[in-house]
């Protein structure tokens, strides 16, 4: 993203993680990281150009570090879905990094937007 000049201050940065972290081994995980581009971008061959899907969501801020993320990822699954009226639907989870998400002068520590696509009931 740097390289091509698709970062900017205020850039909203999006994570789409493909596996569960609990389920499938680290070296198998997929994780897209993209940014939101501008209408008139081409993509080639080393950068691909999509639409993410809209619709609803359920989203939880996120505040720490990488390798307590999947904590947070399961807090918002184990505790607040199943008595939310809402399930998970088929579109990908979501981590939105919006400007700079560092957290302060704390190295490695980073804030987030936890997305889950869900559908009533």
């Amino acid at each position: 993203m740097s390289t091509r000049g698709l970062v900017e201050a205020d850039s909203l940065r999006i994570g789409i993680g493909h596996d569960d972290v609990w389920v499938t081994p680290p070296e198998k995980c997929r994780y897209d990281a993209c940014v939101v581009l501008p209408p008139d971008f081409q993509g080639d061959r080393l950068v691909n150009v999509m639409d993410l899907p809209g619709g609803r969501y359920a989203m939880s801020t996120y505040s720490g570090t990488a390798h307590r993320i999947s904590q947070a990822w399961d807090v918002l699954y184990r505790s607040w879905l199943p008595d939310s009226g809402y399930e998970p639907d088929d579109r990908p989870c979501l981590e939105l990094y919006r400007g700079n998400p560092q957290v302060g002068e704390r190295p490695g520590t980073f804030r987030a937007d936890l997305c889950v696509p869900v559908r009533p009931l």
